[in-house]
């Protein structure tokens, strides 16, 4: 995936940010504020945004054609202002720390970002299965720490390969997609009892190959 453009971008802003603002943490941001921040972004390379003389006034005026409140596109930045780094590169560092010590420790191969269209972020995550009666749980673990590390990311789609097969391979055994909203529902402690027959629910466009 390309880098991110967010430092680059909003280097030229983030100067008139105030001094004493409070850094963000990835896990902070809202599909909202990375979208609302991307929009201005874009923005301000429009001509009648450019010629503005005060950055209050381009917020104003984007706020405006987004229908949102000054205050509302202001928060957006400044918490995106507020990451110290790339925010798919901290989300990506999140994510993997929050893998650690979970049921997928050491096996998740891909964790990949797609912000091309930043109101729904999409994350592919691409790990080696254990068993097939366990895929649901695996996955259902793996919703659950992208929900709470990325939480602006609005799809994750997921692919288990066979415990077997090369690193590099990229035939799954086990492969579906689920939303935000059905991603949050999930509650780790219930995952070994619900995960088969509540959580699979939640999972679309599920598809089991023989382990």
């Amino acid at each position: 995936m390309p880098k991110s453009r967010w430092l680059s971008a909003l280097a030229a802003t983030a100067l008139m940010a105030s001094a004493t603002a409070l850094a963000t943490d990835v896990t902070e941001i809202t599909p909202d504020d990375f979208y609302g921040a991307s929009y201005f972004e874009t923005a301000l390379e429009h001509p009648k945004v450019a010629k503005q003389k005060s950055e209050s006034r381009k917020v104003a005026l984007v706020a405006r054609d987004l229908g949102w409140k000054k205050t509302k596109l202001r928060a957006a930045l400044d918490k995106m202002r507020g990451l110290e780094g790339d925010p798919l590169e901290l989300a990506r560092t999140a994510v993997m720390t929050g893998f650690e010590g979970s049921r997928v420790e050491g096996r998740v191969l891909d964790v990949l970002f797609n912000a091309s269209e930043p109101k729904h972020v999409v994350v592919y995550v691409r790990w080696r299965g254990s068993r097939s009666r366990d895929a649901v749980k695996e996955a259902s673990t793996i919703a659950h720490i992208i929900a709470e590390k990325a939480p602006f990311v609005s799809t994750l789609s997921l692919a288990a390969i066979h415990p077997k097969s090369a690193v590099d391979s990229k035939t799954s055994v086990w492969e579906a997609k689920i939303g935000r909203t059905s991603m949050e529902r999930i509650k780790p402690a219930r995952i070994d009892g619900y995960a088969d027959r509540l959580y699979a629910r939640m999972f679309e466009d599920m598809k089991t190959r023989p382990f």
